[in-house]
């Protein structure tokens, strides 16, 4: 279920907040609690079994997941306008800090080693039935990609039609592209063709 969950969305983005904004890319995606919940399983985020739980959540009580949803949608927005502020070298608006810290305070439960794969994780079992807690790993990694606002190397595509950002890991530091398959390999095409049609 993971490997289909994570081919339904564009994993560039090197950190699970990267990401979870970039799932407005491709439209009609990301629309829906079982959306939310496949995007946690295919970020590794929660296993199987957690999924299927937040699931059965969702069917339920479908308005109470619903409204959570729509809360994703606006920290998502949230998270957007905060990485456009990293990327630019700009203080990371207020709100936004609070938006993070109202996910936070939903967080009631401990850290447990669940089996992933062959080896362990250390995930988040939650105590209470709050919906907004499936949202909580996005929530922390966004604050401490917060703390460290003023050097961290978010950028956004180099494509101006492009809508992704990514945290650059690269190894020299200057990706340009969301991804080579999605808008570099694009970029070196049109480049190519640009100069023999100069000819």
């Amino acid at each position: 279920m993971k490997d289909m969950a994570a081919k339904k969305f564009t994993l560039i983005g090197n950190r699970l907040e990267v990401d979870f904004v970039n799932t407005i890319y491709p439209r009609g995606v990301f629309c829906s609690w079982n959306d939310l919940v496949a995007f946690l399983e295919a970020t590794g985020t929660i296993g199987r079994g957690e999924a299927s739980r937040l699931r059965a959540r969702g069917r339920r009580e479908p308005e109470f997941c619903a409204r959570a949803f729509g809360q994703a949608i606006m920290l998502r927005s949230v998270l957007r306008e905060a990485l456009a502020a990293i990327e630019a070298r700009r203080p990371v608006p207020p709100h936004c800090a609070g938006a993070i810290n109202t996910v936070l305070r939903s967080l009631e439960g401990y850290a447990q080693l669940m089996p992933a794969g062959k080896g362990w994780r250390l995930g988040f079992v939650a105590r209470s039935l709050d919906p907004l807690q499936a949202m909580a790993p996005i929530a922390h990694s966004a604050a401490e990609l917060f703390e460290k606002a003023d050097t961290a190397p978010v950028r956004k595509c180099a494509n101006p039609e492009c809508v992704l950002y990514f945290y650059d890991t690269s190894r020299t530091g200057r990706r340009r592209w969301c991804s080579m398959a999605i808008c570099g390999n694009r970029h070196k095409v049109a480049a190519f063709a640009q100069r023999r049609a100069s000819r």
